[in-house]
């Protein structure tokens, strides 16, 4: 457990650390463990010297297999091309702290709403966002149909209770009666155009609700007098609905992420920061799910997979390794079941 918890990243920097670095804090708390032991057994039987063995071995000598799973697990992780890091909702929190009320339209609240919708749809950048040279709308991607690629503000359907359809009218005119919203990715890279994604209420945490974000883009849209097929991630230079409207990017999106890792993590070095961009929505999303223990074909289905290739982001993490461990000190084979790991708090 350990293991996976420095290799989440949580050390003395509050950063990612490599696995050989990993080993050497095992080494280092492993030698502290024995100390311990030692000096607690003197106290109790000074005349005694046993030899203590080191934590990190099974009884064979060997490095126990559990710590040698997740080393190999975080060395694979190293090994993967321009591996980027998740969003975190810290990082969303830290975000949140930099809009302002009096400027809804602003890049920071603008990028604080679409990093909320993008932690639950593992949103990909072409989805949403524009290249960098896309200055006019002339210049967006466009799908095969001649349509802008990115959202548009009829990929947006609106349910109140029980799905009772609401018309967006509606919706915004009262938007404590929407429940869900389904989002709709009319092309995208796997092929499964038309696809369709239900998004409801987090009333438990409001700050993290995809319904609410989903619905201050709308009114956004319609404050801003946009057209039905203008992309839908905008903000305005002054955040007032009377600035020029610019289309969220690349540089945008990498100058909020990296701000908050800086601010929150305190990390400095610029190849660290790098691993953030538009793709830590996607690893956000698909890290989350497998953290809680979500099927691997609930993960394809959720965030739009049709091969195994989300296996590549996932990590080993502490909320793992206990229902692992609790798993391993529960198994009897004299009996037909195993006490549910749900029961571990």
């Amino acid at each position: 457990m350990y293991t996976a918890y420095l290799g989440l990243g949580h050390t003395l920097l509050c950063r990612t650390i490599k696995s050989g670095t990993i080993r050497n804090y095992q080494y280092q708390a492993a030698r502290l463990v024995i100390e311990a032991r030692r000096k607690a057994h003197q106290l109790e039987n000074p005349l005694s010297r046993p030899t203590w063995v080191d934590p990190r071995f099974d009884c064979t000598g060997k490095t126990d297999s559990r710590i040698t799973d997740v080393l190999r697990e975080i060395e694979r992780w190293e090994r993967m091309p321009e591996r980027r890091e998740a969003l975190t909702v810290d990082m969303i929190a830290y975000q949140k702290l930099q809009c302002h009320s009096d400027t809804p339209h602003s890049e920071a609240n603008v990028m604080f709403d679409w990093e909320v919708v993008g932690i639950y749809a593992g949103i990909r950048l072409s989805e949403w966002a524009q290249d960098e040279h896309v200055r006019t709308r002339s210049q967006v991607a466009l799908a095969i149909d001649g349509s802008p690629l990115a959202f548009q503000i009829d990929d947006l359907r609106f349910f109140g209770e029980n799905r009772r359809r609401m018309t967006r009218a509606d919706a915004l005119r009262s938007p404590h009666l929407v429940c869900s919203i389904d989002l709709h990715w009319r092309y995208q890279k796997n092929g499964n155009n038309g696809e369709l994604k239900t998004f409801v209420r987090a009333r438990s945490n409001p700050l993290l609700c995809a319904v609410s974000a989903l619905i201050r883009i709308a009114q956004r849209w319609v404050d801003l007098q946009l057209p039905d097929d203008h992309p839908l991630a905008v903000f305005t230079s002054d955040g007032l609905e009377s600035g020029p409207v610019t289309f969220i990017r690349p540089s945008h999106i990498e100058f909020a992420l990296r701000s908050a890792a800086r601010s929150v993590y305190n990390i400095t070095d610029a190849s660290e920061l790098a691993r953030f961009s538009a793709h830590s929505f996607r690893v956000r999303a698909c890290v989350a799910l497998h953290a809680a223990g979500v099927p691997s074909t609930d993960i394809k289905h959720a965030l739009r997979w049709k091969s195994d290739t989300f296996m590549m982001y996932l990590r080993n993490l502490p909320c793992q390794a206990a229902r692992t461990a609790h798993a391993v000190k529960s198994f009897n084979p004299t009996r037909l079941t195993l006490i549910p790991t749900t029961a571990v708090a």
